[in-house]
């Protein structure tokens, strides 16, 4: 008895899938880290020599200008020596003018004249150390910005190394915070900074000011400095910030999680090309909330489709639902 084995051939079922057009997003990485703010200037001061304080100009507080008198020490000698001074200079240039009156006649010789020269520009040398020591009897702000509390006031002496008070210029803080070695790359690229106050969850940017110029051998960290804007006054040196270092690196496919699969060779996704299914593999560079970051040879709008994956075959035909495509 002879058989006869009969093939048919039955029309391609295309699959119904969702698609998309495909978009790409930058890779994002992330540093935390603590940091301590201290002011952008600040100087303790000292007086330049010691003596009995004759009046306090500052409070605790206040905003000060440069080039602002603080305080003063007793000047009573220091004024009488600079109008001694003063009346000595005046004497030896009219012993001078006459002096060169009389050469003009011939009646000294030019040799007074010189020493007489000479007498006159110490005199003004003379003149410019009383000057000196008069203003040595003053503090001077060197910059604006907030003195810190003091212990001294009228009627006290102090020498050169009491300790009068602190100036801040708080417009704008560093914020201090080490940052482990492998982020070196990173603050390097000029980072984007977000901090957080220790007790807010409001975010505030900042920018990378400074880098050290070498690891910490102990703790395998960098020091970093971080410009936080302060124009408004509402944080001072010392407080704590949480810092958020983020980058952004190469751009890749974000595709959701339920458009990839895995397979022998490793993870893949299917994209439609003449309403056809095609099989491309990639590599997943990062893991974000409800998508990944995929690399591969992957183009913007090409057409990814991410429902109705899994019984997809190479070349079958697709119809398909556009989904909303994903900012």
């Amino acid at each position: 008895m002879l058989s006869a084995l009969i093939f048919v051939t039955l029309p391609a079922i295309s699959a119904n899938v969702v698609v998309q057009k495909l978009t790409f997003e930058r890779a994002k990485q992330q540093v935390q880290a603590v940091g301590n703010t201290e002011a952008i200037h600040s100087v303790m001061l000292y007086p330049a020599v010691g003596d009995r304080v004759t009046a306090v100009y500052f409070k605790p507080g206040d905003k000060v200008k440069k080039g602002q008198t603080l305080l003063e020490l007793d000047s009573r000698r220091q004024k009488a020596a600079l109008d001694e001074a003063k009346i000595k200079l005046a004497d030896t240039q009219r012993i001078l003018e006459r002096l060169q009156q009389s050469q003009a006649k011939g009646a000294v010789p030019k040799s007074d004249v010189d020493d007489a020269k000479t007498v006159v520009e110490l005199a003004k040398v003379t003149l410019t150390q009383a000057q000196t020591e008069l203003e040595d009897r003053k503090v001077i702000a060197p910059l604006n910005g907030i003195m810190g509390l003091t212990d001294v006031e009228v009627g006290d002496r102090i020498s050169e190394l009491t300790a009068i008070a602190s100036i801040d210029d708080t417009s704008d803080l560093y914020i201090n915070f080490n940052a482990p070695e492998s982020a070196i790359s990173m603050l390097r690229n000029k980072s984007n900074i977000t901090v957080f106050p220790w007790q807010s969850e409001k975010p505030i940017k900042a920018e990378i000011a400074y880098l050290d110029s070498r690891i910490d051998p102990q703790t395998r960290t960098l020091r970093v400095k971080a410009k936080l804007n302060n124009a408004n006054q509402q944080f001072l040196p010392g407080m704590s910030f949480r810092v958020h270092i983020e980058v952004l690196g190469d751009n890749y496919a974000a595709i959701p999680e339920a458009a990839l699969l895995w397979g022998a060779t490793g993870p893949y996704v299917w994209t439609s090309v003449d309403n056809k299914a095609t099989r491309v593999d990639v590599k997943i560079e990062q893991r974000l909330s409800g998508r990944l970051l995929v690399s591969g040879p992957l183009n913007k709008d090409d057409i990814l489709v991410i429902e109705g994956v899994q019984r997809l075959r190479a070349q079958q035909a697709l119809s398909f639902n556009t989904a909303d495509t994903q900012e």
